[in-house]
């Protein structure tokens, strides 16, 4: 069975998610390795946003954290969805 994934941003000041990307995975774990890696490059281009991200019929709102430096923190970031894939099982 298809999932579908979308991944949106809400900037600071904005009224409206703006869609980021989209796609399709084979399988929902495939999904949510390419909403992930969505969301890492997305993060690096952004910095630190509200994204907000959709797979199927979950919706999850991530804030990415900062390391010690004030830099978006990309390697918590990358395991986020995966983590919360684990948790809804």
């Amino acid at each position: 069975m298809n999932t579908t994934w979308t991944l949106g941003v809400l900037s600071a000041g904005a009224e409206n998610v703006q869609p980021l990307a989209g796609g399709t995975g084979s399988t929902r774990a495939g999904a949510v390795e390419a909403a992930s890696d969505a969301l890492v490059v997305a993060a690096m281009d952004r910095g630190h946003e509200e994204y907000r991200v959709s797979l199927t019929y979950t919706r999850i709102v991530v804030r990415p954290g900062l390391t010690d430096r004030g830099e978006v923190d990309l390697l918590d970031l990358a395991d986020a969805l995966r983590d919360m894939e684990v948790l809804r099982t």
